[in-house]
C-alpha cells in the first residue's frame, strides 16, 4: 500500500489530476477504492501507475527542452 502511495504523489507531481489517478486505478482494478484490494489487484495498481509515471516522465523529458 505505501508503495501506491508514493505512487500516487509521484503522479500528482508529474502534473496528473486527482481524477485521472483515479481513473487509473479503476481501470487496473475496477474499482474505485484501494483500501481492500487482493495482493493480484495491488500488483495491477501498481504496474498501471508505474506505466503512467513513465509516460509522464517522458513527456518531461521530450517537451521541456
Amino acid at each position: 500500500m505505501q508503495r501506491i502511495i508514493s505512487l500516487v504523489k509521484r503522479l500528482a507531481f508529474l502534473g496528473y489530476c486527482t481524477f485521472e489517478i483515479e481513473n487509473i486505478i479503476k481501470e487496473a482494478t475496477g474499482l474505485d477504492i484501494v483500501d481492500s484490494l487482493s495482493n493480484t489487484q495491488e500488483v495491477a495498481v501498481i504496474q498501471h501507475l508505474e506505466m503512467y509515471e513513465q509516460l509522464g516522465l517522458n513527456y518531461l523529458q521530450t517537451y521541456s527542452k
